[in-house]
């Protein structure tokens, strides 16, 4: 990505349309002021109507309210107080005529237009596509201006259409390497599920979690039970570790001759422990377990009793 130097020929004509004759009233759309010039950087003050949108911006939905609140405040100073980066257009394939692209500030471009104004303060910058579309990215995740999809989308379209790598993009908008590479997988979601987020109802942390499903079905229908039932993060970790968990395997029973021969050694254990049922349980890996069936606290206490004085019977039997 490359800042280039502004050719003769562009110069040439902002030169020529600087020193033109001053507009009347009836023209000021077409003349081209100019303010500064500064090696690779010219500040004019351009025609709105000669500057075209960035193909390349990740922002989609801009607020009425917003637009208007902006266009209030220029039409009351006059002039927008800071000045939009544009470059000079390449040659586009609908014909359009508009020599300049907007690099940042499509906002206070729109808002100007809402304002009635003719012309906007602009720097001309000879900056290529793909620095075109960084500092477009750049400039509205700074204000947070991008919902979480547009910020994905815009991360996802430098890294596939002109080459950087996460880490280069998170340098690039201020942002770890790490969020970046989550940002950019949420477009891996359902729509539905992109959509709860756009809305509010699923936060970022609820598409990650989503994403543990391999099952594109399951993350859309977990989405929207999430966002129904209100559940937190958390909350939805549980029910994804669920569905993740592999099949507990129901245990095989014992051979016939095997069960027999343990409910004769449970039978033996009668006398020990009385009336109380007990049980011998096979378990995983050849071992057992001797389970007592006491129906209260007063059953268990007389269990342990009596297991104590038959210890204590059998220490003194052997010191004897």
């Amino acid at each position: 990505m490359t800042r280039r130097r502004l050719s003769a020929a562009t110069l040439v004509g902002l030169e020529e349309l600087a020193e033109a004759p001053a507009a009347t009233d009836r023209d000021v759309g077409a003349s081209v002021r100019r303010l500064t010039l500064d090696g690779d950087q010219l500040v004019v003050s351009l025609p709105l109507t000669s500057i075209r949108p960035n193909p390349h911006q990740p922002r989609r939905a801009f607020s009425e309210q917003s637009l208007r609140e902006l266009a209030d405040s220029i039409a009351e100073h006059g002039r927008v107080m800071q000045p939009i980066l544009v470059r000079p257009a390449e040659p586009s394939a609908r014909g359009d005529a508009a020599g300049f692209e907007l690099v940042a500030g499509e906002r206070r471009w729109r808002a100007s237009k809402l304002a009635g104004q003719q012309t906007i303060r602009a720097i001309v910058d000879g900056v290529d596509n793909a620095l075109s579309a960084e500092m477009a990215l750049t400039e509205n995740m700074a204000r947070a201006d991008l919902t979480t999809k547009e910020a994905a989308r815009g991360c996802e379209a430098l890294r596939d259409s002109f080459g950087l790598s996460y880490a280069q993009i998170a340098r690039r908008v201020g942002r770890d390497r790490t969020a970046i590479s989550h940002l950019t997988r949420l477009l891996q979601l359902p729509d539905r599920a992109q959509a709860l987020i756009e809305e509010g109802r699923l936060s970022e942390g609820h598409g990650r979690i989503l994403l543990r499903l391999e099952d594109h079905d399951a993350r859309r229908e977990l989405a929207i039970l999430c966002a129904d039932r209100g559940w937190s993060v958390r909350e939805l970790e549980r029910h994804v570790d669920a569905r993740n968990a592999p099949p507990v395997a129901a245990p095989s029973s014992p051979p016939a001759d095997q069960l027999a021969a343990l409910q004769t050694l449970s039978e033996s254990l009668e006398p020990v422990f009385g009336a109380i049922g007990v049980r011998i349980v096979p378990r995983r890996r050849g071992s057992y377990r001797i389970a007592l069936d006491c129906e209260s606290y007063d059953e268990l206490a007389a269990i342990v009793a009596r297991m104590r004085a038959l210890l204590l019977l059998s220490a003194a039997e052997d010191d004897a």
